[in-house]
């Protein structure tokens, strides 16, 4: 009983797909049932396994969630970046040019630059997006495999 505690204790750590697989081992490695297509398998490893899977997905949620806060930040940092170089053009362009020709010539090449920061902040912000749309897609393949298995393993058992 100790040892069924610690690995449930663990299965945070554990990898959804390996407890799928594991669940996925003992449904195959199950008893067949002369009629009815049906497989008897040990509830209490069944049971151990779905509390692991229940312990294991708000891991992958908070992952997720991570992958949400990182992309904000990162949108955030860009955004300040690219106010802050604009700041810094503009007074720049201010104290070293004083006649219309080079303020304008000034003014032009800090909208360049703060173009090339926004642009900067937008590819950053689609490969954020990217890597959490991945990431989320992957989180939704793993729970829909795992409901699909739970609902599997329970229509076994009650069978």
């Amino acid at each position: 009983m100790e040892t069924q505690q610690r690995n449930t204790s663990s299965a945070p750590s554990t990898d959804i797909l390996e407890l799928i697989d594991r669940l996925e081992d003992l449904v195959a490695q199950g008893s067949r049932v002369p009629w009815g297509g049906k497989i008897m398998v040990d509830e209490d490893e069944v049971l151990a396994l779905v509390d692991q899977l229940r312990m294991a997905i708000p891991q992958e949620i908070k992952q997720a969630r991570r992958v949400v806060q990182e992309r904000q930040k990162i949108i955030t940092d860009a955004q300040g970046e690219a106010d802050k170089i604009l700041s810094v053009a503009k007074e720049r362009a201010e104290y070293l040019m004083n006649e219309q020709g080079l303020v304008n010539e000034a003014k032009a090449r800090s909208e360049e630059i703060l173009r090339q920061s926004r642009e900067h902040s937008r590819k950053s912000m689609e490969e954020v997006d990217q890597y959490a749309h991945q990431m989320l897609t992957q989180l939704e393949r793993v729970l829909e495999e795992n409901l699909k298995q739970i609902k599997e393993a329970r229509n076994s058992v009650e069978g």
